[in-house]
């Protein structure tokens, strides 16, 4: 007999999603796990409240294998990187470009996770806070 397990996402649910990383020096960088989006989804926007570089994997293994990756190259064509992104400030939020997917191979216990990595590159320490808005298509 099958277990019903509610459901915290509805497919095409718009979501917004938020982390905050430690205080993070210029140049530093933090791992950041979000939970909520659901395994499959649509980015719509990504914001940060302080300048930084904010890149979005679909594995922790994808995340560490990119970790060292600077500013200036392009992530490697199946590299498990989905969205790279970098806010200013004068523009904290930027809107996914069209086909912006996502989606997580990784789960922590059943709920799916969504890995990423974000750096300072402003000119002074902050926690950086990024809120992803998204529509969920599979939660």
């Amino acid at each position: 007999m099958a277990n019903w397990l509610p459901r915290t996402q509805v497919p095409g649910q718009r979501l917004n999603v938020s982390a905050t990383t430690t205080p993070l020096l210029p140049g530093a960088s933090a791992l950041l796990d979000l939970p909520g989006l659901g395994r499959l989804g649509h980015f719509l926007a990504v914001s940060t409240d302080a300048p930084g570089w904010v890149s979005f994997y679909s594995s922790a293994a994808a995340r560490e294998a990119d970790g060292s990756r600077p500013i200036t190259q392009d992530p490697a064509p199946g590299s498990g990187v989905l969205l790279d992104l970098v806010t200013t400030a004068a523009s904290l939020t930027v809107t996914a470009p069209p086909g912006g997917t996502y989606f997580s191979t990784e789960t922590a216990g059943a709920a799916p996770l969504l890995r990423a990595l974000v750096r300072n590159t402003g000119t002074s320490q902050a926690a950086i806070a990024v809120t992803v808005t998204a529509v969920v298509l599979a939660p």
